[in-house]
Parts: C-alpha cells; structure tokens; sequence
C-alpha cells in the first residue's frame, strides 16, 4: 500500500511539473508561431503557384500585404531567363530578393520600363519620370520585346485590366504602375508561405 502511495505521489508530482513546464512554454511557443505565420510588414515570398494557361505549377513572385491580410500574385515565371541558364526558380528567388529590396529602401513606388545595356528592362523608381538603370532595374525581358506591352500585360493579367493602377504620361506613353494603389486593389489570394 506505501508503494502504490509513494507511485500515485511521484506520477502526481511528474504531471504537476509538467503542467507548470506547460504552461511557461506555451506563450514562447504561440508567439513564435503568430510571428512566424505572417510578417506583420509587406513581404516578398517566391511561390510555386498553379499556372492555369499551362495547368502546370511555375515559380511566382508573390506579396504579402498585411493590410489586406492576404497575398498578391505579381509575377509568374515561365519565360527563359537571360542568361539562358538561368532557371525560372532561381530568377523567381533574384527577382524576388529584388523587390523586397527596393520596397524596404522606398524606391518600390512606381514599376516601368525602359532600356539598361540595350536590353528591354522593368524597373522600379521612386518617382515617376526617372528612367531605368542598372541599380533599379528588376528584370531583363527578352530582346525585341516591347517593355511597355509586357508591363500592361502583367497589369491586365494579374490586376484585373488595371482597376486604376496604371498612370500614362503624356509624352510618349511611358507606363507606370503605382505599387501603392496596386497592393490596395489587385486581387487577394490563397498562397501558401
């Protein structure tokens, strides 16, 4: 009868233990998970996501908007890269790496095109009238593409026909994408992190 007591009071005296570890271990542990589930700041993930013209899944530059509790799409990549040998997931994760950079430096306010190098390009600029460069260019887009149609394209497909987003100037059609307004209005959708 003493052994069943003294065997009742350690199993007691374990699970008390236990429960006190518990219970401190358990805000560390729900913090952890809520800080890591979503950044409470605009962040940019390359996901894979499912590419309804091709039905197969492609890389995708996505954003997290926490305003809008909820991601954006901005680019699928499906296109060969330049260099050729470039896969589109590692120009997925350097594209990506990209425009977190010049959203956290606050030069992500406007997307447009023009030429770095001789190469049609999409850059981002924190004013609009500044042209592209080396240091702001985001992407090379194949040579003889017209940068202004890939850029309305990529408004039409992933905006929804533009809502609003885009902003033409008067000399020479020069496009521009006000960043602001587009992760205000582009669609949200479901994309794992």
């Amino acid at each position: 009868m003493q052994r069943q007591l003294s065997s009742i009071a350690l199993a007691l005296t374990t699970l008390t233990s236990l429960a006190t570890l518990a219970v401190s271990i358990s805000p560390a542990l729900s913090q952890s998970v809520a800080t890591n589930s979503q950044p409470n700041k605009v962040t940019f993930f390359c996901r894979e996501i499912f590419d309804k013209a091709s039905s197969e899944k492609i890389p995708a530059t996505v954003v997290w908007v926490p305003e809008r509790k909820g991601h954006i799409r901005l680019i699928g990549w499906k296109s060969q890269a330049l260099p050729p040998h470039i896969t589109s997931q590692k120009r997925c994760e350097i594209v990506t790496q990209k425009f977190q950079k010049f959203y956290d430096n606050g030069s992500l306010n406007y997307l447009t095109h023009g030429i770095n190098n001789g190469y049609p390009v999409i850059c981002s600029i924190p004013n609009q009238g500044e042209t592209c460069n080396g240091i702001n260019q985001l992407f090379t887009i194949r040579p003889g593409s017209n940068p202004g149609i890939v850029l309305q394209r990529l408004i039409d497909t992933l905006g929804g026909k533009g809502g609003g987003v885009i902003i033409y100037q008067n000399s020479g059609q020069q496009i521009y994408i006000d960043m602001k307004e587009y992760f205000k209005k582009a669609p949200v959708e479901n994309i794992p992190t």
